[in-house]
């Protein structure tokens, strides 16, 4: 069974008009309000240089919400992630929750969180709402976690990800425990921009304060994620990398309570560093960046390498697939093996109540295998504030049975294996996919690569790619209107057969910036804005038998083209 969520909204305490007027600080009007003496110092220097590009870049926008919330460079002005920024999310945060209920608030390891985390908490307290705050270094989905345990309004992890070493930024949670969504992000934006610089000293609470209050769930979280994790008698080692990141002491505990030992770590990377000096980059989807961890693996003979990101929210594998070679592998292909393993290789039960969700532009084997093995597919909008609502917002069922969220996945690398956890988890799917493997191996010998070999042969040979193109400074919204001022009818030989455009708000879901074109052959080609860095993405899909010329890439230089066309379009107008 297959469906698509309907829209619904949720509630507000706030109304900001439409036209709230967008008050442009002067670089003068900033230094005074800035309480961090490196980025006054930043600020100063351009103004003695009299450098009119540096500050334009600075003051001549503001940082937008993105996938959920804020991210960006660090440095001084309303377009950077600064202390000053951090304030007027707060106090616009605060004014949404009208100054009442418990927040939650963590950081994960890079530079300025725990500054920017402590400002967050203060402003908050200051307005009458109650901080509450986690301990240093936590990753995010113990955030999302704490939102629904201790029965917050709101959560603030203050976070950049996977982003590069000179980015931060702040991802808001609704008391669902889900990223915000629409109109609620737009209304808290919306404040921001409409409301007068904080000062620079906040008031003095005095020496020994009642709030913030101090706790931690990590033994909770722990527990609610290896509640639907089978105890095996076999042991797998495992090499792993949280790539100078926050996820390694819950990854350790995890195994160790599964009985599978503690994970051979990549030394140089096992600390948390903020600014990333051991790693070749913070992102795992750079295969680059797992090229340590697959030495790691190579060192103690194992044939599984993971890595999370620095926050812990997103996991990659690399298997040994044929000999002398790994294999750093799909987002698409650990989804469709992680949702074979907790539908049926695990031993779990249930009919369609069962819900697993997948974005619209991941791969479609994850549906499929959810169909078959009867449950319910989902598909959602991209990013996990729409995948973890996926069975919160379907029609009541007609047995009156309540709908079960049981996984969701994106292809990029974003995994939900438990829904105590309403976002994606690195940590729970590296569980996961270590006792996967684990069980395959003890089972009869199998390998990750031989059980996704057949589940290909069960429902067809499925492959998928990305293209990713950096945007020198056009605006990704102008190159995807001017696609759709044009839309192509074929890519390379093959025609278009269905074009769809997600900006109409397609199956009851709300407007989106992606195009879908479904071709005569079955494959597909998805094109879409990057929600926090700024790029063009093109997602490939490729079903059948390989051919020559492979489909992957012929439709990858498609994409290329008609990207580089629509740039061209757009510079000759």
């Amino acid at each position: 069974m297959s469906t698509s969520p309907q829209k619904r909204t949720l509630s507000t305490t706030m109304r900001v008009p439409a036209d709230a007027e967008r008050l442009v600080p002067t670089p003068e009007e900033w230094l005074a309000a800035d309480p961090d003496p490196n980025t006054r110092a930043e600020l100063e220097a351009l103004l003695e240089a009299g450098d009119q590009r540096g500050i334009e870049d600075r003051f001549g926008d503001r940082l937008r919400f993105g996938t959920a919330g804020i991210r960006g460079p660090m440095g001084a002005g309303p377009n950077r992630m600064n202390r000053v920024v951090v304030r007027q999310f707060a106090a616009a945060l605060a004014q949404w929750l009208g100054g009442r209920g418990g927040v939650v608030i963590a950081h994960d390891a890079r530079q300025n969180s725990d500054i920017f985390a402590a400002d967050v908490a203060e402003v908050l307290a200051g307005a009458g709402c109650w901080p509450v705050t986690l301990p240093p270094n936590t990753p995010t989905p113990v955030l999302a976690f704490a939102v629904t345990e201790l029965t917050c309004a709101a959560g603030v992890m203050v976070t950049a990800s996977h982003n590069p070493v000179g980015d931060n930024g702040l991802k808001l949670y609704l008391a669902d425990g889900a990223q915000i969504i629409p109109p609620h992000d737009q209304a808290i934006e919306a404040a921001m921009a409409a409301q007068q610089l904080p000062s620079r000293d906040l008031p003095d609470r005095g020496p020994d304060p009642e709030w913030p209050q101090k706790v931690t769930v990590e033994v909770d979280y722990l527990a609610a994620i290896l509640a639907n994790v089978p105890r095996l008698y076999s042991f797998h080692p495992l090499a792993y990398t949280p790539l100078q990141g926050v996820g390694l002491r819950y990854v350790n505990f995890a195994l160790t309570e599964l009985e599978n030992g503690e994970p051979f770590v990549v030394e140089d990377e096992a600390e948390p560093d903020p600014l990333f000096r051991n790693v070749v980059s913070p992102n795992p989807e750079n295969h680059d960046t797992l090229a340590k961890v697959i030495r790691r693996a190579e060192q103690i003979d194992t044939p599984l390498a993971i890595a999370n990101d620095p926050d812990a929210d997103r996991m990659a594998a690399a298997v040994w697939a044929y000999e002398n070679e790994w294999r750093v592998l799909t987002g698409d292909e650990i989804g469709a093996l992680l949702c074979d393993w907790i539908l049926g290789l695990r031993g779990g039960s249930g009919g369609d109540e069962r819900v697993v969700a997948s974005s619209i532009v991941s791969g479609r084997l994850v549906g499929r295998i959810a169909e078959a093995r009867g449950a319910t597919h989902v598909e959602t909008l991209t990013g996990f504030k729409w995948i973890a609502r996926a069975a919160d917002n379907l029609e009541p069922r007609d047995d009156g049975q309540p709908w079960r969220f049981v996984f969701g996945y994106e292809e990029a690398l974003g995994f939900a294996c438990n829904n105590r956890v309403r976002d994606k988890d690195g940590v729970s799917a590296a569980v996961h996919f270590t006792m996967m493997c684990r069980w395959l191996a003890y089972e009869d010998g199998r390998t990750p690569i031989e059980r996704l070999a057949e589940l290909m042969e069960e429902f067809g040979l499925h492959r998928t790619d990305q293209v990713s193109i950096e945007l020198d400074g056009r605006p990704a919204s102008a190159l995807m209107k001017a696609i759709r001022a044009d839309l192509p009818q074929r890519f390379g030989d093959v025609a278009v057969a269905q074009a769809t455009d997600y900006l109409d708000g397609v199956g009851g879901l709300y407007p989106a910036d992606v195009l879908r074109f479904d071709l005569a052959d079955g494959n597909r080609v998805s094109l879409r804005p990057s929600g926090t860095e700024p790029l063009i993405k093109g997602y490939i899909e490729a079903v059948g038998e390989i051919a020559f010329p492979d489909p992957l890439f012929t439709l990858s230089e498609s994409v290329r083209e008609l990207i580089y066309e629509a740039n061209s379009a757009i510079s000759d107008r």
